[in-house]
C-alpha cells in the first residue's frame, strides 16, 4: 500500500467476534422484538421526501407493522400520524393508498378530521359521558428529513435524529438536485439484516460482482460514528486529485468536499458508501447516486425500495449506463442474500468469524443488533458471539 494511504485500526472486539446465531434471522420471535426495538423504536428511513403527499393529500405506508399515515396540509406542512380513527380503530385509509381533499373521513362511521390531525366531528356519537372532540386528534408521528429522505418515528416526542459527523461528510454531494432514473420496489426473499450486512462489506464484491472488482487497484476503508457507517473506494497508488483526498483523508476531514466535483468515466467511479442504521444504504458518487431503504415483512421476507438519482443534463448513454450497472449489482446482491437466508431458514447456525479488515461493517451492524436485543431481554438470553450467553463487554462500534 502507498506509504500516504492512511492506516484504519481495527475495531476493538472485532478480532474475536462470531456471526450471529440463525434463529435472529429466520425466528419469529426474535423478529418481533426486532420490530419492537428497532422498527418502532428509532428513526426509520421511509422514502424520498419528492415522493410525499402533495399539498391537500394524504398517503398511507407501514412502518415495523404500524399503519402510518403522512398528511401534507393546504400549507405545505408534512405531518405524520397513526393511520387510525379514534372511535373504533378503523384505518383511514387502506395501506398504500392515496387520497386528498379539505379532510380524512373515516370510512366505518364518517368521524371528520381536518389534516392537521384534529376530530372536527363525530357523526352520530351522542353524548358519551366527557366526551370532548379536542381530545381525539389523531395519534401524531414524529417525522423529519434528512437530505431528501424521509424518517419517521413511532414515539412522537422523539428527538430530531442525528446522524454525526460522518453523514455531514456528503454534506456537498448535491443529491437533492439529481433527478430520479430508476424507481423500484420488490419483496425479496431474505432477512433485512441479510442485505445490510451486504451492503456494509466489500469482501464478496471479487466473488459476486466482478463486473466492478477493484481489488487490485483500490480497497474498501471503512469508519463508524453513531448511526452511520462510512466506506469508500480508496486508491492505493491515486493518480489524480480525487484519488489523493480518498487516499490520504477520512470522511469529513478538511478537503473531502472536493469530491463532488471531481471528474468520473464509468458508474461506481469516486464511490461513497453509507449505511445509516437502521435500513438506509447509499451510494453517493460526484454524478449519481443510489439509496436503497427496507421495511421488513416477516422474519425472512423484506421490502426493498431502490431509486437511483443522477445529475441532470447527463448523457443518455450514461444514464443507460448507470441503471444497468446498478441493477445487475442488485440482483446479484439478491440471490446470495436470498441463499444465505436459505442456511438461516434450515436452522444451520455458520459460528464463523469475521475479516478483521474486510467486515468491519458487519461487526458494526451486529453490534447494534446485540445492543437493541439486550435491551429488551435478560443478558442471560443473549448469545455470546463465542458461545457463552452473556455478551463481550465490548459493544461498541469503531
Amino acid at each position: 500500500m502507498n506509504a500516504n494511504v492512511r492506516r484504519i485500526d481495527d475495531p476493538v472486539g472485532i478480532t474475536t467476534a462470531r456471526t450471529m446465531p440463525a434463529t435472529w434471522y429466520s425466528s419469529t420471535e426474535h423478529h418481533q422484538h426486532e420490530i419492537e426495538a428497532i422498527w418502532r423504536g428509532e428513526w426509520v428511513c421511509v422514502g424520498d421526501v419528492d415522493e410525499s403527499p402533495a399539498p391537500g393529500a394524504w398517503r398511507s405506508i407501514t412502518v415495523g407493522g404500524l399503519p402510518v399515515l403522512l398528511v401534507r396540509d393546504r400549507e405545505g406542512v408534512l405531518r405524520a400520524f397513526l393511520n387510525v380513527c379514534r372511535h373504533r380503530a378503523a384505518p383511514l385509509c387502506e395501506h398504500g393508498a392515496e387520497g386528498g381533499g379539505a379532510a380524512l373521513s373515516c370510512p366505518y362511521h364518517a368521524w371528520l378530521y381536518r389534516l392537521d390531525g384534529s376530530l372536527a366531528r363525530a357523526q352520530g356519537v351522542g353524548d358519551p359521558e366527557g366526551f370532548d372532540v379536542a381530545d381525539y386528534s389523531l395519534k401524531p408521528v414524529a417525522i423529519a428529513v434528512w437530505r431528501r429522505w424521509l424518517w419517521v418515528h413511532a414515539h412522537p416526542n422523539s428527538a430530531p435524529p442525528d446522524f454525526g459527523p460522518l453523514a455531514n461528510a456528503v454534506a456537498a454531494f448535491p443529491v437533492e438536485g439529481m433527478d430520479v432514473v430508476l424507481r423500484e420496489a420488490d419483496e425479496r426473499a431474505f432477512n433485512w439484516k441479510v442485505l445490510l450486512e451486504n451492503y456494509s462489506e466489500n469482501y464478496h464484491t471479487p466473488f459476486v460482482h466482478p463486473e466492478i472488482d477493484t481489488s487490485p487497484t483500490h480497497d474498501y476503508p471503512m469508519v463508524s460514528n453513531g448511526l452511520v457507517l462510512y466506506a469508500w473506494d480508496r486508491p492505493l497508488h491515486p493518480g489524480d486529485d480525487a484519488g489523493r483526498v480518498m487516499a490520504s483523508l477520512l470522511p469529513g476531514e478538511p478537503g473531502w468536499d472536493a469530491l463532488p466535483a471531481a471528474a468520473t468515466g464509468k458508474p461506481y467511479d469516486v464511490g461513497s458508501y453509507l449505511t445509516v442504521w437502521p435500513n438506509l444504504m447509499l451510494n453517493v458518487f460526484p454524478d449519481a447516486a443510489l439509496a436503497m431503504w427496507m421495511e421488513p415483512l416477516a422474519p425472512n421476507r423484506t421490502l426493498v425500495h431502490r431509486r437511483l438519482y443522477m445529475r441532470p443534463g447527463g448523457r443518455p448513454d450514461a444514464v443507460a449506463a448507470n441503471i444497468a450497472a446498478h441493477r445487475l449489482v442488485h440482483l446479484q446482491d439478491v440471490e446470495i442474500c436470498e441463499a444465505v437466508q436459505r442456511s438461516h431458514d434450515a436452522g444451520v447456525d455458520a459460528d464463523g468469524v469475521l475479516a478483521t479488515f474486510e467486515e468491519r461493517g458487519v461487526y458494526w451492524v451486529h453490534q447494534h443488533v446485540r445492543k437493541r436485543f439486550e435491551d429488551l431481554v435478560p443478558v442471560s438470553r443473549v448469545p455470546d458471539p463465542r458461545g457463552a450467553h452473556v455478551l463481550d463487554d465490548d459493544r461498541g462500534g469503531q
